[in-house]
């Protein structure tokens, strides 16, 4: 798996978002704005079924209907990201397999198709037309066995999303933020992408102690903003 990077992620619960934003210099005039989607159902123990099996899916919509369809493994299984999703192979897709550092660090692998318009028409529509065929390929043979992985799925959301990719502000070039937001629930993840181990332990260090100097708090539960998402919506 070398050559795999990482993204080194802090999350801030509701109480510190206001702060974190202040302290970043994150201002809603210049983020980018989507509404988000997840797509799941309850088994019979009343948890995710797919999200339980390391299978998320999720919708992004912008205002004009264009955005984008996801199917997310994480952790993903090192050993069934082989031939055609070999990391580092070409698809029409956008395929990204990395490490990803929130509490522990885990292998991510996802599939991204954009669409330039007619989003509400796939969240609307059938549930076996939210995939691509080559989305559909990477989950039969790089997810958990699941058997009919889109029956009695529903959509959950909207969340408003609002992102700034790739601020420059120092002292932490590179820094990627994201706030969710739904009924009275927020989050504010922010985040930064390393390309080797080494950097991304350094920089790692460095982000907690600027969010530390900010009197910032990261969240320490182990519940991830997507299982927040769906247990508080399905």
């Amino acid at each position: 798996m070398a050559g795999i990077g990482t993204e080194v992620k802090f999350t801030l619960a509701a109480d510190q978002v206001s702060a974190g934003l202040a302290a970043f210099g994150l201002a809603d005039r210049v983020a980018r704005r989507h509404e988000v989607y997840f797509v799941d159902t309850l088994d019979d123990a009343g948890d995710p079924r797919l999200y339980g099996r390391h299978v998320v899916l999720r919708v992004r919509r912008r205002g004009d209907d264009s955005g984008d369809v996801t199917v997310l493994l994480r952790p993903a299984d090192r050993g069934r990201l082989i031939g055609r999703w070999r990391p580092g192979t070409e698809h029409r897709a956008a395929f990204r397999v990395v490490h990803d550092w929130a509490h522990r660090k885990v292998l991510a692998a996802s599939v991204e198709a954009a669409y330039d318009s007619g989003v509400g028409q796939l969240l609307a529509g059938p549930r076996k037309g939210l995939l691509t065929a080559e989305q559909q390929h990477f989950v039969r043979n790089c997810a958990d066995t699941l058997d009919q992985p889109l029956r009695d799925v529903r959509n959950v959301g909207p969340v408003v999303s609002l992102t700034w990719p790739d601020l420059p502000a120092a002292p932490m070039p590179g820094l990627r933020a994201q706030r969710w937001s739904w009924g009275a629930h927020a989050y504010l993840e922010l985040s930064l992408r390393c390309a080797t181990d080494a950097e991304a332990t350094a920089r790692r260090a460095l982000f907690a102690a600027e969010l530390e100097r900010h009197g910032l708090k990261p969240d320490d539960s182990v519940t991830t903003k997507t299982e927040t998402v769906l247990r508080d919506l399905l």
